[in-house]
């Protein structure tokens, strides 16, 4: 059989489920959710195991290019010791955002999918969300105001040189 006619009986479906287990392949020493991704701002979050499940950290902070606009020069007073000014509790606001926990999550009904809960440092909420491996080097977040609400980013794995 061609490739061509392999590829057309295997269809979409399929291929999805070649990716997944091809990413269960690349993940066999862990969860398929664990390590270093790059998200949309070109910021870092590293998802490790931890006493819920698996969370997530801010381990490279990009400021958004909409937080530059907004506070240009307040931003270079400040240098790289951002904190957690938008927090609701007081008591946490001088907490670094480097190394802050934003993912908390669960494990789904299946080996790519995760449930939880999402801090947005930008404005100190916490909102239900959600992860969904796509394959090895990519998955989707998904963060909900009351289930209804959604707003969803893609993410892709951060792939280190070896030395």
């Amino acid at each position: 059989m061609t490739g061509k006619k392999w590829l057309g009986r295997i269809g979409a479906l399929g291929i999805l489920a070649l990716l997944r287990m091809t990413a269960v392949a690349a993940g066999a020493s862990g969860a398929l959710i664990e390590g270093v991704w790059l998200t949309n701002t070109k910021s870092e979050m590293t998802i490790a195991p931890c006493a819920e499940g698996y969370c997530g950290y801010i381990s490279k902070i990009v400021v958004p290019d909409h937080i530059v606009a907004e506070y240009g020069d307040e931003l270079k007073a400040i240098g790289t010791s951002y904190t957690d000014d938008n927090n609701k509790d007081p008591k946490l606001r001088d907490r670094p955002i480097q190394g802050l926990k934003i993912l908390t999550l669960r494990p789904g009904n299946n080996p790519w999918s995760f449930e939880g809960e999402i801090y947005n440092p930008e404005d100190g909420n916490v909102y239900s969300g959600s992860v969904e491996v796509l394959g090895a080097d990519n998955l989707r977040l998904k963060g909900c105001v009351l289930y209804v609400l959604c707003q969803e980013q893609e993410w892709t794995r951060v792939v280190r040189a070896a030395n």
